[in-house]
């Protein structure tokens, strides 16, 4: 990153915890990051902070984990501005809260992300005057106005999701918990299929994606003839083995994940170096996920007998029943467009 920052450089995008990967930046990443700011970039260079997953922290960093709890509900000082600290964030580091980075930093937060309600487009950013009075100035050119009855309706939600909620002791409590479990149910769904899946209880992590590796058996469950052929829609115009995958499994299996290609630049993805991953998400009800998770282990069944790829996606399953959740899982596992 010393290399890439220079004098010339306008703004650093941060995104913790990061879509696709759900990586969590640590408390002394970020702070690397902001030394970089304060003596490589210009005095001009602004940090945008994408924070839109922070209430959304199924693994936390474990010594970040430690000092949250410490802090919770403290008052921090720095550069003459004092604030409480993010209620239940456990493991989520504000750049803007790092000493000399509240002028120079524009935090994103999104209502849809945390109260399930992605595609309104509402949620709102943080920062100096210096930096928002020109936001202010351009978003009637770019989105003239979110819907009012939504942004009503969040201005109720906000203080109310502090308040205890479904036996937790507030909402963000209760997310984080639902959100985990459902996290577990996919993770070991894709283990058992053939991916390999971040370990959890030492790898921190965020958001309500996993970013899972394509593992030698699915590959070769994967029709060879359908992997390195033109697509006018994937990156360089190739359907490499990740968009290949994503394509056979929303045709022949009825479940539709994300290739990883999208999310890297033309040429790292044309190098291949996205080759090997999916982006799959869990933000699903528990049966769309259990229809997942059958549609994802009949690709064992296609590996070991050789067998070609079905027809259409209600052969997945015998039964009726499961034929409609099939279906449902078609429907449903698409990631949604913010």
């Amino acid at each position: 990153m010393h290399k890439a920052v220079t004098p010339n450089t306008r703004a650093i995008i941060l995104n913790s915890p990061h879509n696709p990967t759900g990586k969590v930046f640590t408390r002394r990443e970020m702070e690397t990051i902001a030394d970089i700011l304060a003596n490589v970039a210009s005095p001009s260079c602004v940090v945008i902070s994408d924070e839109v997953y922070k209430y959304i922290i199924h693994s936390p960093p474990k010594e970040e984990e430690s000092q949250s709890e410490l802090r919770q509900g403290q008052i921090i000082h720095g550069n003459g501005h004092s604030h409480k600290e993010a209620i239940a964030c456990p493991g989520h580091v504000h750049f803007a809260s790092l000493p000399g980075m509240w002028d120079r930093t524009i935090t994103i937060s999104s209502a849809g992300k945390t109260f399930s309600a992605t595609g309104w487009q509402v949620g709102w950013c943080i920062g100096p005057k210096t930096l928002i009075s020109s936001i202010h100035q351009l978003i009637p050119y770019v989105q003239f106005c979110a819907s009012t009855v939504i942004q009503e309706a969040l201005a109720r939600a906000l203080p109310r999701a502090d308040l205890p909620y479904e036996g937790f002791t507030n909402y963000y409590e209760y997310l984080k918990d639902k959100y985990t479990r459902k996290r577990d149910a996919l993770a070991l769904a894709l283990k058992r299929a053939g991916f390999t899946v971040p370990d959890y209880e030492y790898v921190p992590g965020g958001g309500f994606f996993i970013f899972a590796r394509i593992g030698e058996e699915i590959s070769n469950a994967l029709p060879k003839e359908r992997i390195n052929v033109p697509n006018a829609a994937a990156p360089g115009g190739i359907a490499r083995k990740d968009w290949a995958l994503c394509q056979w499994l929303a045709e022949e299996r009825g479940v539709l994940c994300i290739p990883a290609s999208p999310f890297f630049s033309k040429e790292r993805a044309v190098e291949g170096a996205s080759d090997d991953f999916v982006r799959i998400a869990f933000c699903k009800t528990d049966e769309t996920i259990e229809a997942a998770a059958s549609a994802f282990m009949s690709l064992q069944k296609v590996h070991q007998a050789h067998a070609p790829p079905l027809s259409n996606a209600a052969e997945v399953n015998n039964t009726d029943t499961d034929k409609e959740k099939s279906k449902a899982a078609a429907l449903e596992l698409l990631d949604e467009r913010v």
